[in-house]
C-alpha cells in the first residue's frame, strides 16, 4: 500500500508543471499562494529528477537522432530489402544475453509471396547450448475476397534446458522437450471500422519428452506422481480456441489514448502420456520395476487468457507525437549539442513547454485461468505462469497456479523526442481457486526505466525492477506494452 500511495504521489507531482501553468493563465489574480505551492511540490522533479533523466538518456538518444535524421535506418532497411517491388526483406537476428538463451539467427520476410495480400516468414535461431527453432507463418488477408484474413504455422524447437514448476510453488525441474507445433486460424472483423474482431484457430501441438542432463531434476513424488502429469513422456495437444479483440488504439505499439480488450477461450484435448522402459528409469535411479504407464487420468483443461488495456493522455496537445514543424524545432534544439551543453539544454521552462504536453496513464488488468476436466491429469505446461512477462517485471524466477490476476499501472512522459521516462507499480496474485483469492499471495514489484521509440513506433524499452525478495531486475525488450 504504501508503494501505491507513493506511485500515486508521484504521478501526480508530475502532472503538476502543465496544470501550473494553466492554472497561473486562468487565476493568476487570485491564486498566488496557490502557485507557489505547486511549485515547491514540483520543484524537485523539475530541477533535479528531469535533469538527471536527460543526462541518463542521453548516450542513448543522441546516436538515434543521429541515425533516424541522417536516414541511417533507412539506408539500413534498403540494404536488406530486395526483390522488384522492395517486399522482401533478409536480415540476421541475435540475442546476447548471458547463457544458453544467446543466438543468433536469419530471418526471411516475403510479401505477396504467392498471392496479392499475402505474406510468408521464415525463420531460425541457434543457440549456444545447440538448442535450436524453425518457425514458418503464412498469412493471407481478404480471403475469398471477403473481410476475412486466416494465418497458419509451423515451429519445431528443441529445448534441453525446458522446465516445469510445481503447481502453487516456485520449485522448478529440468524436462528437456523438443516441440512440434502447427497452427492455423480465421479470422474477420465484426464492424466497419474493424475496432472489435473475432477469430477462431486451432492447432497441433506435440511435446516429445526426454530425461535432462542434471540427475537431481527428475522428480518422482507421491504428491506429483509422473504417471499423472506426465513428467518425461510425449504428448500430444489439440486446442480449440475462440478470441474476442476489441482495440480502437490510436496507435498499435506506442498508443496514447484508447482501449484494448482481449479475451480467448480454449478447450485443449490432451493425448495419453507416451510412457517411460524400466530400463530408463533404472539409469534415472527411480525406484521402480515396471514400464511407466500413463496414470489413465482425463488431461484435458480449459484455459482463459483476458486483459484489458486504456490509456489516458494527460497533455494539452491534440497529439502525442510531434508535428513536421515540432520535429524540426526539437531536432534543432535537443540535438545539435555536446556532452558539455547537456546542462544547458535541458533547462526546466523548456521541458514543460515542449515536452510535458505529451504524458499518458497505461493500466492493464489481466486474467488468466486454467480449469482441469480431472484434477491432477494436465500437464504442467497446461498452468499459467506469473514471471515477468505476466508482467511482475521485479521478478526472474516464477509462480505456477491456476488462476492469477494482475494489475499494471504506467505512467510516461518523453524526456527526449525519441525516448520516454517510465514509472510502473504492478499487483499480482495467485490462486488454486477462481472464488478463492487472498492477500497471502499478493506480489508486487515496481521501478522506472525508458522507452525508445520513433513518434509512430516503438522500438524498445530498458527498464530497472524492484520487488522485496530479489532486489533488482533488468528489463531489457523489443516486447511492447505490458509484455
Amino acid at each position: 500500500m504504501k508503494r501505491l500511495v507513493t506511485l500515486m504521489v508521484l504521478v501526480c507531482v508530475l502532472c503538476l508543471p502543465a496544470q501550473a501553468k494553466k492554472s497561473h493563465e486562468t487565476v493568476q489574480d487570485t491564486s498566488s499562494s496557490s502557485m507557489s505551492f505547486t511549485e515547491i511540490i514540483s520543484w524537485p522533479f523539475i530541477h533535479v529528477i528531469q535533469p538527471v533523466f536527460g543526462m541518463l538518456v542521453y548516450p542513448v538518444a543522441a546516436p538515434l537522432h543521429y541515425a533516424i535524421d541522417n536516414g541511417v535506418a533507412d539506408k539500413a532497411v534498403d540494404l536488406i530489402t530486395f526483390g522488384e517491388k522492395r517486399n522482401i526483406l533478409i536480415y540476421p537476428v541475435f540475442n546476447l544475453k548471458p547463457g544458453s538463451s544467446t543466438m543468433i539467427g536469419l530471418c526471411y520476410r516475403h510479401r505477396n509471396l504467392f498471392l496479392q495480400g499475402d505474406y510468408g516468414v521464415f525463420e531460425g535461431h541457434y543457440y549456444a547450448n545447440s538448442d535450436a527453432d524453425i518457425k514458418v507463418r503464412y498469412s493471407k488477408q481478404a480471403l475469398f475476397g471477403k473481410k476475412m484474413y486466416g494465418t497458419t504455422s509451423f515451429n519445431i524447437y528443441m529445448d534441453r534446458d525446458n522446465g516445469f514448476i510445481l503447481p502453487g510453488t516456485k520449485e522448478s525441474f529440468k524436462q528437456a522437450d523438443t516441440t512440434i507445433n502447427f497452427s492455423a486460424q480465421l479470422g474477420f472483423p465484426l464492424t466497419e471500422s474493424r475496432n472489435f474482431n473475432f477469430s477462431i484457430g486451432s492447432e497441433f501441438i506435440y511435446h516429445k519428452g526426454d530425461f535432462t542432463d542434471t540427475r537431481d531434476s527428475v522428480l518422482d513424488d507421491l504428491k506429483f506422481p509422473i504417471e499423472d502429469r506426465g513428467l518425461y513422456q510425449s504428448h500430444f495437444e489439440v486446442p480449440l480456441y475462440l478470441n474476442f479483440v476489441f482495440d480502437n488504439l490510436d496507435y498499435p505499439y506506442a498508443p496514447s489514448r484508447g482501449q484494448r480488450l482481449s479475451i480467448k477461450a480454449s478447450y485443449v484435448f490432451t493425448g495419453k502420456y507416451g510412457g517411460i522402459d524400466k530400463d530408463v528409469l533404472a539409469i534415472a535411479d527411480l525406484n521402480r520395476t515396471e514400464d511407466l504407464e500413463d496414470g489413465g487420468k482425463n488431461h484435458d483443461y480449459i484455459s482463459v487468457d483476458a486483459f484489458y488495456q486504456i490509456y489516458f493522455f494527460i497533455g494539452r496537445k491534440d497529439q502525442y507525437v510531434l508535428s513536421a514543424k515540432e520535429g524540426r524545432k526539437t531536432r534543432k534544439f535537443y540535438t545539435d549539442f555536446s556532452w558539455n551543453e547537456v546542462m544547458r539544454v535541458w533547462r526546466p521552462e523548456n521541458l514543460v513547454e515542449t515536452l510535458f504536453e505529451h504524458r499518458v496513464l497505461a493500466f492493464q488488468l489481466r486474467f488468466q485461468g486454467m480449469w482441469e476436466m480431472e484434477k491432477g491429469g494436465a500437464p504442467y505446461s497446461a498452468f499459467p505462469t506469473l514471471n515477468a512477462r505476466f508482467p511482475l517485471r521485479g521478478y526472474t524466477d516464477a509462480w505456477m497456479s491456476p488462476f492469477l490476476l494482475g494489475l499494471s499501472m504506467e505512467y510516461r512522459w518523453p524526456v527526449d523526442r525519441l525516448v520516454d521516462g517510465v514509472v510502473f507499480n504492478e499487483y499480482a496474485m495467485i490462486s488454486d481457486k477462481i472464488n478463492d483469492w487472498s492477500k497471502d499471495n499478493l506480489y508486487n514489484s515496481w521501478g522506472f526505466g525508458v522507452r525508445v521509440r520513433k513518434p509512430d513506433m516503438y522500438l524498445f524499452r530498458m527498464q530497472f525492477a524492484f520487488h522485496s525478495w530479489h532486489g533488482i531486475s533488468l528489463v531489457l525488450t523489443i516486447a511492447p506494452e505490458f509484455r
